[in-house]
C-alpha cells in the first residue's frame, strides 16, 4: 500500500518527459513531409522540363516553351519561392553551367523570374539558333539543362524556419536531321 503511494504520481512524470519528446517527433516528421513534397515537386518540374527542352533543338520557343511546362509540372510548387529558374547549357563533363563548377551562374543560359501568373524570361544568352543539334555537326548534341531554386518554408518552425532547395536535371539535345533548320 505504501508503495502504490509513492509510484502515483510515477505515471504523471513520465508523460512530462515522455510527451515533449514524442510530440517533437512527430513536428518532424510532418515537417520534413512538407520539406520532401516540395523536393520531389521541384525534381520533377526540372525533369519535366529538361524532357521538353531536349526535344525542341534550335526552336526559337525553346526556353519559354520549358519554363511553361516547369511551371506546369511543378504545381505542386509555391511558385513565389522559386529564387532562381534557369534553362543552359550544360558542360560536357558534368551537370552544371557551360564554364562553371557549381550554380553560381551561368553565361549561356535564359534565365527567368515568377511575375505572379507565369515565368518569363530576364536574361536570354543563348540564341535556339547556336545550339549543336544537327546531325553530322562534327561532335555529340549540346546538353541542355534545367536549375531550380526554391525556398521551403517551414509550417511550425520547430525544426527549422526555412530550407533552400535545389534541383537539376540534364540531357542531351535530341540530333535532327540537316533538312530541319541546321545550315
Amino acid at each position: 500500500m505504501i508503495r502504490a503511494r509513492r509510484e502515483r504520481g510515477a505515471a504523471a512524470v513520465e508523460a512530462a518527459i515522455v510527451t515533449p519528446l514524442v510530440m517533437a517527433l512527430i513536428f518532424g516528421i510532418v515537417e520534413l513531409g512538407f520539406f520532401f513534397k516540395d523536393y520531389l515537386a521541384a525534381a520533377s518540374a526540372a525533369r519535366a522540363g529538361v524532357r521538353l527542352a531536349s526535344a525542341e533543338p534550335r526552336n526559337s520557343g525553346f526556353a519559354q516553351a520549358t519554363a511553361d511546362r516547369v511551371q506546369y509540372s511543378g504545381s505542386a510548387l509555391d511558385y513565389s519561392t522559386i529564387q532562381q529558374l534557369w534553362v543552359y547549357k550544360a558542360n560536357a563533363t558534368n551537370d552544371y553551367p557551360l564554364g562553371y563548377s557549381s550554380f553560381t551562374d551561368c553565361s549561356v543560359c535564359v534565365k527567368f523570374r515568377w511575375t505572379g501568373s507565369a515565368f518569363t524570361p530576364i536574361s536570354d544568352n543563348w540564341p535556339a539558333s547556336s545550339q549543336v543539334a544537327c546531325v553530322g555537326a562534327g561532335g555529340p548534341p549540346d546538353r541542355i539543362g534545367v536549375y531550380i531554386k526554391t525556398t521551403h518554408t517551414a509550417i511550425t518552425g520547430f525544426v527549422f524556419n526555412t530550407m533552400t532547395i535545389d534541383s537539376h536535371s540534364v540531357m542531351s539535345l535530341e540530333p535532327i536531321p540537316t533538312t530541319n533548320g541546321c545550315s
